[in-house]
């Protein structure tokens, strides 16, 4: 899962480069749609691993994984 996912996300900027920028608004539209289309499916993955993950957890772990996770330097989303 993770190295099909960095590899997409490391794609992108290099595909993201090769795009023109007179490249006309549908062209532009279409190029963000596959990158949120894969950054969502990224998340879902994500997301199917943590919530059980978390509900495993007690109230203290829950509580410290969600400051890791959520805090200043935790997901940039």
């Amino acid at each position: 899962m993770r190295d099909d996912d960095a590899s997409t996300m490391q794609a992108m900027p290099h595909r993201m480069m090769g795009m023109n920028k007179a490249a006309t608004l549908p062209v532009r539209l279409a190029a963000q749609e596959t990158r949120l289309a894969a950054r969502l499916e990224t998340l879902r993955k994500l997301k199917a691993a943590v919530d059980p993950l978390h509900a495993a957890l007690t109230a203290d772990q829950k509580k410290t994984a969600d400051e890791i996770m959520l805090g200043p330097m935790g997901m940039m989303m």
